[in-house]
């Protein structure tokens, strides 16, 4: 154990995953079968972190509903913003539930596996007031970029610098270790960017240090970052292998690829091909000879005979016909219909209760 209590920035609109988070918060996205949020609350479980506290301001009472007063061992709490505050201002909002010690920061929509317990140890032993999980990126043009010396402090982050003068590849990992004297650098009541605002000025202090995280990572910011984690978690935890929940029916000749998951009440159609790198949640119907691949279902969808999906994301309770096809970064709102016989090629995304009767050529957004 190491005794120390997380804060999880959870409160984001998620504006790029529209429209699926149109109707609920991106922590409750399913990844290989699960919330997202329950992969990160694994994370804090492995290492030893026995109370969280969830920043939240949209859907927030979804995000409470779901989990409750408790997840395995972990017990929780709710700091709910009333109007958005930022990533330091919700941090500040719930300064009253982290205790007068070291906290850990975790941002919401990343899923990656921080070693917490070696960030707290060096974050005491260098007398940090704030220690920063860095990532090494390919490309540094998109990130602020920091500038480290040989100790690891921090010196400064570069935003969006150009490739030959980038200070380094390592990147804001979106995990923290703070201090208690960490939110004296933060004003109360208004909206306010750890990153922009709080960071620069701890930095100054010569007390901002990072630690160099190589293993999995993703911002789950965007579609295609998203099937890239599903696609990833999926193969991890599967072990390469077909995961089915209780009460699945698949009928004679349908082919199973891994890794692949099939969520409770699924039933697949004959002739059906599903996978790999697909996740398939509960009480969805697959129909005879439907091809689906690389992809992620929502509750309740049904896919027609002969359809394929390729690629794409399809939202809770929504209704593809007969003989539908869907390009590579579909994305389906929840309960749309798209008729028998359309294609959409890549890139199309259809809003929620829309009805698709006619093929679309080119990516386009149906609102």
């Amino acid at each position: 154990m190491i005794h120390i209590k997380a804060l999880i920035l959870a409160g984001g609109y998620g504006t790029r995953l529209r429209p699926l988070s149109c109707s609920r918060p991106k922590l409750l996205f399913p990844i290989a079968g699960r919330p997202m949020i329950e992969w990160i609350l694994d994370e804090l479980s492995k290492n030893g972190v026995e109370e969280a506290v969830l920043a939240s301001h949209y859907m927030a009472d979804m995000i409470k509903g779901h989990l409750g007063d408790k997840y395995r061992d972990i017990i929780l709490h709710y700091s709910v913003e009333a109007e958005p505050l930022g990533t330091g201002g919700a941090i500040k909002l719930a300064e009253k539930n982290l205790g007068d010690g070291e906290f850990i920061v975790l941002n919401g929509d990343i899923i990656s596996s921080p070693p917490l317990r070696e960030m707290v140890q060096r974050h005491r032993s260098m007398n940090a007031i704030a220690t920063i999980m860095l990532c090494k990126v390919k490309d540094p043009t998109h990130f602020g970029v920091a500038r480290l010396t040989k100790t690891m402090r921090i010196v400064e982050f570069i935003e969006k610098p150009k490739l030959g003068e980038a200070p380094s590849r390592w990147i804001n990992g979106g995990a923290y270790i703070l201090s208690c004297e960490a939110l004296n650098h933060i004003p109360a009541g208004r909206k306010v960017s750890i990153e922009r605002e709080v960071f620069p000025e701890l930095a100054s202090t010569g007390r901002l240090y990072g630690y160099k995280y190589v293993g999995e990572w993703f911002d789950i910011g965007r579609f295609e970052e998203y099937r890239r984690a599903n696609k990833t978690v999926l193969g991890r935890v599967s072990g390469g292998k077909i995961k089915v929940a209780s009460g699945v029916r698949v009928e004679a000749d349908a082919q199973l690829k891994p890794p692949l998951y099939l969520g409770s009440g699924t039933i697949v159609g004959r002739g059906a091909v599903l996978g790999p790198n697909t996740s398939i949640s509960d009480s969805t119907i697959i129909g005879e000879d439907g091809k689906i691949v690389d992809s992620i279902l929502f509750k309740r969808v049904h896919v027609g005979r002969g359809s394929t999906v390729k690629g794409s994301v399809i939202g809770e309770g929504a209704y593809l016909g007969d003989c539908v096809n869907l390009g590579e970064g579909c994305v389906i709102g929840d309960n749309a219909i798209i008729h028998r016989g359309v294609t959409l090629k890549g890139g199309v995304a259809v809003c929620s209760n829309k009805e698709i009767t006619k093929s679309i050529s080119r990516p386009r957004i149906v609102i």
